[in-house]
C-alpha cells in the first residue's frame, strides 16, 4: 500500500479560534475572581450570623477568623476568631457547642470554594499563622473581607494632577508615607508610590515576615544596589548608582504561574515604586490612623 499525497486538509480550524480561546480564558478568570469575592464576603457574613444567631442587625465583635487549608487546597474554619481588642475566642465560648458546630458546618460549605482556583482573591486578605496539625493555617481579615465588592469594579476615571501624600498600610501594623492618586483605587484600596528609602524599609519588613511565617505566606521585596565608578559624560568622576527593585511571590514558584513569580519594578519619572500595586490591598489612614476605605482626601 502506497502513501498518497494529501489533496486537501484533513480538517479545518475556525479562523476565530484564537479570539474564542482568549475570550474563554478571560471569562474563566473573571468567573473565578467573582466566585472568590462572593465566598470571601460570605465567610464574613457567616461569622456574623454565628455570633448573632442570624440577626444581621445585632452587635457582635469579630475582626478575624482562622481558616485551615485542607489537602485539596480548600479552606475550612476551626471556630477560632479574634475580637477588635485583639482577644482570641472560639465560637463555642461565644454561642455554645451545638450552635458553634452547626455554624462551622454551614460556613464550611462556603469556604470550601476558597481554594487554589480563587487564591488570588482570598490569600491577600490573610495572614499566615503557624500550621495547625501539619496543615497551613490563615487568619482572614473580616473587616477587609466584608468591604470587598462582589463584582470587580471598572477602573475609575483618572483626573489630572491627582497625586497626594498620605500614610498607607496593608497589614494593620506597618505604616509608610507614599504618594497616591485618589482616582486610582480598586475596591477602595489605593496604589501607593514609595521613594527608594521607604522601599528599603518595606523590603526589610517583608523579609523578616517571611523568615517568621514562611515564604509561602509573604511576598518579599528586595533592593539590589550597585554603582559604576566610570567618569560621567560631563567629565565628573562621581560614581553612578543603580537600584533594582524586585518582588518575589514565593507561592507561584512551584506552580503554573512560576514565570510570574519574580517581578522587576520600574520606577516612575520621580523615581518612586508601586510596591504591590492594588493587589496588596494598601489602604490610606486618616489623622487618627483609622483606615479610609475608600480614600477621600
Amino acid at each position: 500500500m502506497t502513501n498518497q499525497p494529501a489533496s486537501r486538509p484533513a480538517y479545518e480550524i475556525p479562523a476565530h479560534l484564537s479570539a474564542a480561546a482568549h475570550a474563554a480564558l478571560d471569562a474563566t478568570h473573571a468567573a473565578r475572581e467573582q466566585l472568590g469575592r462572593a465566598m470571601v464576603v460570605t465567610a464574613a457574613a457567616a461569622v456574623r450570623d454565628i455570633l448573632t444567631g442570624d440577626n444581621p442587625d445585632a452587635p457582635f465583635d469579630a475582626t478575624a477568623v482562622e481558616l485551615v487549608e485542607g489537602a485539596d487546597s480548600s479552606l475550612f474554619p476551626t471556630g477560632r476568631y479574634w475580637t477588635a481588642a485583639g482577644g482570641e475566642r472560639t465560637f463555642t465560648e461565644a454561642v455554645g457547642l451545638a450552635e458553634a458546630g452547626n455554624g462551622i458546618h454551614g460556613m464550611s460549605e462556603w469556604t470550601a470554594y476558597l481554594d487554589d482556583s480563587t487564591r488570588d482573591v482570598w490569600h491577600k486578605l490573610c495572614t499566615k499563622l503557624p500550621d495547625r496539625n501539619g496543615q497551613p493555617a490563615y487568619r482572614l481579615d473580616l473587616i477587609r473581607a466584608a468591604a470587598l465588592q462582589l463584582d470587580q469594579p471598572p477602573a475609575p476615571a483618572r483626573q489630572p494632577g491627582g497625586m497626594v501624600e498620605t500614610l498607607v498600610c496593608a497589614n494593620d501594623r506597618d505604616r509608610y508615607y507614599a504618594l497616591v492618586d485618589p482616582a486610582d483605587q480598586r475596591d477602595g484600596y489605593v496604589k501607593p508610590w514609595f521613594d527608594l528609602d521607604t522601599v528599603r524599609r518595606i523590603a526589610e519588613a517583608t523579609q523578616a515576615d517571611a523568615a517568621e511565617y514562611g515564604h509561602d505566606a509573604v511576598d518579599t521585596v528586595h533592593v539590589l544596589e550597585g554603582g559604576d565608578s566610570a567618569a560621567r559624560h560631563d567629565g565628573s568622576a562621581e560614581p553612578l548608582k543603580y537600584a533594582v527593585v524586585l518582588v518575589v511571590c514565593w507561592m507561584y514558584l512551584g506552580g503554573e504561574q512560576r514565570e510570574q513569580a519574580v517581578e522587576v519594578l520600574q520606577p516612575n519619572k520621580d523615581g518612586r515604586y508601586a510596591i504591590g500595586g492594588h493587589d496588596w490591598c494598601w489602604y490610606a489612614l486618616d489623622g487618627q490612623l483609622n483606615p479610609q476605605i475608600p480614600f477621600r482626601p
